[in-house]
């Protein structure tokens, strides 16, 4: 039998050495490669708590915005302790987040997550831009009469701002605008009343007399121009309908999407040389040999001039952009408020509440002959008298809570209160002789009933200071009487001089009569308002028919453009936070005082998973 050297045994001892260094060295990659899968999985863990915890402030943010249309950025951030993100997943995990704005304006939400008592920290930062409320004025034109405009005499219809000065320093520009707003309201303008601004009008636009449109006309229905010569349309002539020219000039070009006609003595200047001096969709009848176009271009390439209007050339549906009015079949029809355009601020349902707020014992109030009587946003007081017989009463105002200045804050000068200052009355009345003078602020009637400022009576606003009126009767401004306002325009707080709220729904509930000018505006949108006599109106008016006679002119203060009336969830767009971008920061751990406070596990997402 041959001995064993043991060789043998030696080489499997060193195979498996071999092996079991192979193994321990794949054993240690694997341990690694999980400590490494790990530490990816706390790293994403943590900054899914980042992302939580902005997607949580951001809520917050819009909350706040959408309960205070009015926040700046730099009040957000002040308040950051209502807004801001902070809360926590189970015993290991937390997220906060803080408010800052950065040198660019913008708002930073800066939110750390920590997962694993602090083993694993990200810090992520998401920038938003604050765009404010797209707060639409319903004073956008010089002259809106919802179902009609009718003027006709010799006042001007045109525009100044009163941010650059009074009327008569300030150069008077075409911004002058007359419209309607449901369906089928005609404009009519009749004898000199020439319109620095646009016309634009659901149903027909009647040029008559010679008075000139220095801007564009837009009809839904139709334009009919008189007999007449000169310029009648320094703009252009847009029509839905059809379009009749009897005389005169349009210094424009004319679209027409139905039928047209020119008779003898009308004429289109197209002085910009427009290929088209009209385009019609309909029929054409041009019996005049100037109605022609002095050169076309074919689109063979062929030119030939003097081509008559008759010409297929010319006979081609413009596709003309419609004027904007009520409609119910239109997706944001709201059948609870089915005057919504021609009444954004739904005074008919907010009246009664807004009225009812104020003193229940309201009686009538009389300033009348030799009497002076002066108001503040907190009282009013008889100055003087030198007939006893009728003595004005006193006032002390009364808190309430006015929708249309949920934008606005009232001067008023009383401490520890957001609520508005305001004055109960059955019907107002001033009249003979008798003097009032509105100063120290903003003054508030609610008057559930008339308005009659009558004989030689004055009403004075100061400077910086203004009067609202709320009234669900009539309001009649009629002989010699006046309206001063020493500063026109908006006042400090953003409140117009003057401003008229009527929800009345009789006939004839605005009149403006008499030669005294007057800076205000109407907002009337249920009844008629007449304005006649020479008085000039500075401000805007909104009523359901617009009729001005006489020499009385409106002159639009296009600073009203950017009133913050509000409408009290009537429809006015809400600010919004729109994202910019993300960034990383270096991250801290959180302290176990910034994990106080703990969200409820109803708010809790599936985002985070364990490890």
């Amino acid at each position: 039998m041959k001995q064993q050297s043991g060789f043998t045994l030696i080489k499997v001892m060193l195979m498996s050495t071999m092996a079991s260094v192979v193994v321990f060295g794949a054993l240690k990659e694997t341990v690694i490669q999980e400590r490494l899968t790990g530490n990816f999985q706390k790293d994403m863990n943590a900054r899914l708590l980042a992302e939580k915890g902005v997607f949580t402030a951001a809520k917050n943010l819009q909350t706040a915005l959408s309960n205070n249309a009015n926040l700046t950025v730099d009040e957000l951030v002040n308040q950051q302790e209502l807004h801001s993100g902070v809360g926590s997943i189970g015993e290991d995990t937390a997220y906060k987040a803080r408010l800052s704005k950065n040198a660019d304006g913008l708002l930073e939400i800066t939110s750390l997550g920590q997962r694993y008592y602090g083993d694993a920290n990200q810090q992520l930062v998401a920038r938003f831009e604050l765009q404010p409320a797209d707060v639409q004025s319903p004073f956008q034109y010089a002259v809106t009469g919802c179902k009609g405009v009718n003027l006709s005499g010799s006042g001007v219809v045109d525009s100044y701002d009163s941010r650059n000065g009074p009327y008569s320093e300030s150069n008077s520009d075409t911004a002058g605008h007359v419209n309607t707003v449901i369906g089928d309201s005609s404009v009519t303008i009749d004898g000199h009343s020439p319109i620095k601004g646009d016309v634009k009008a659901s149903g027909i636009v009647y040029l008559k007399g010679s008075s000139p449109v220095i801007g564009d006309v837009h009809s839904n229905t139709g334009v009919d121009i008189s007999w007449g010569s000169g310029v009648r349309v320094k703009g252009n002539v847009y029509s839905n309908g059809f379009y009749l020219h009897r005389g005169g000039e349009i210094d424009g070009v004319v679209r027409v999407n139905g039928n047209a006609e020119m008779k003898w003595g009308s004429k289109i200047n197209n002085p910009k040389n427009d290929p088209f001096d009209i385009m019609y969709g309909g029929t054409g009848r041009f019996p005049s040999s100037e109605h022609v176009q002095d050169r076309v271009e074919f689109d063979n390439g062929t030119v030939e001039y003097n081509v008559s209007y008759s010409n297929a050339y010319f006979n081609k549906n413009p596709d003309v952009e419609p004027v904007e009015v009520y409609d119910p079949s239109s997706p944001d029809y709201d059948p609870a408020r089915p005057n919504k355009e021609c009444d954004p601020f739904d005074l008919p349902n907010n009246m009664p509440e807004l009225i009812a707020q104020g003193d229940i014992r309201k009686t009538d109030f009389e300033v009348g002959a030799t009497q002076v009587y002066n108001f503040t946003p907190s009282e009013g007081r008889l100055l003087a008298t030198k007939n006893g017989r009728h003595k004005a009463r006193n006032l002390d105002a009364k808190s309430a809570q006015i929708y249309l200045f949920d934008n606005l804050v009232q001067n008023h000068g009383v401490v520890n209160t957001t609520e508005e200052q305001v004055f109960s009355m059955k019907n107002f009345k001033l009249y003979s002789d008798a003097k009032m003078t509105i100063a120290g602020g903003d003054v508030i009637f609610l008057v559930d009933g008339d308005f009659v400022l009558d004989g030689d009576a004055k009403l004075t606003i100061k400077r910086d200071s203004s009067l609202t009126v709320f009234t669900t009767g009539k309001v009649i401004l009629v002989a010699s009487g006046q309206v001063i306002t020493e500063k026109e325009g908006m006042t400090k707080s953003g409140i117009p001089s003057l401003n008229f709220f009527s929800s009345y729904s009789g006939k004839d509930g605005f009149q403006v009569k008499g030669a005294s000018d007057m800076y205000a505006t109407i907002y009337a949108p249920l009844t008629q308002v007449k304005l006649s006599g020479s008085g000039q109106l500075y401000g805007t008016v909104r009523g359901s028919i617009i009729n001005s006679s006489g020499g009385s002119g409106v002159h639009f203060d296009s600073a009203l453009k950017d009133i913050n009336f509000g409408s009290g969830g009537a429809g006015n767009a809400k600010p919004a936070l729109v994202f910019k971008g993300w960034a990383f920061e270096p991250a801290k751990p959180l302290s176990e005082s910034d994990t106080t406070e703990v969200e409820p596990e109803s708010t809790i997402t599936n985002n985070v998973d364990d490890d």
